[in-house]
């Protein structure tokens, strides 16, 4: 892959990125409003957003497991490269290979986890003390974008093994 097409990414990419935006984005609104109300309600009313706790719980979860899809793509986690520097065209590729490899086996056993805990809160009927939220709902959908992360990091190892030259 050239140097400009790792750059401008095609219309469906494009859309992906979009969409994982904004996913993102509405639990961070989320929470800075409820945040904002329930500060504003305990304070001027004495009387505090009932649930909060639990909705915010709800939506800073969606934040990490909607923005992970996004920022892995982007290969946008902090790294830290001790070795970086020591190596070079195949033994770079080798390396991004393998912690990518390391990262994708990670992220199976998480999707895999969030899954069983889904099916657990399915089954258990378990869901939140003060407002009765069900869990199993958010354990799915969490599963869902941790199984998109996956295949995400999957799709960032063939890139990685296909791609032509010394920049992967």
């Amino acid at each position: 892959m050239s140097q400009d097409a790792a750059h401008h990414p095609s219309p469906s990419a494009d859309a992906l990125q979009r969409v994982l935006g904004w996913l993102s984005a509405v639990p961070v609104g989320l929470i800075v409003v409820l945040t904002f109300a329930d500060v504003l309600g305990r304070y001027l009313f004495a009387s505090p957003v009932k649930g909060s706790v639990e909705i915010i719980e709800f939506a800073m979860a969606m934040v990490i497991f909607t923005a992970l899809p996004l920022v892995t793509r982007q290969r946008g986690h902090v790294t830290v490269s001790l070795i970086d520097n020591m190596v070079k065209g195949l033994g770079r590729k080798v390396k991004l290979v393998v912690c990518d490899a390391i990262s994708a086996v990670a992220l199976g056993l998480l999707t895999w986890r969030l899954y069983l805990q889904g099916k657990d809160d399915l089954e258990s009927g378990s869901a939140t003390i003060v407002l009765g939220m069900p869990h199993a709902p958010l354990s799915f959908t969490l599963t869902l974008f941790a199984g998109l992360t996956t295949l995400l990091v999957l799709g960032l190892i063939w890139r990685t093994v296909t791609a032509q030259g010394e920049s992967a």
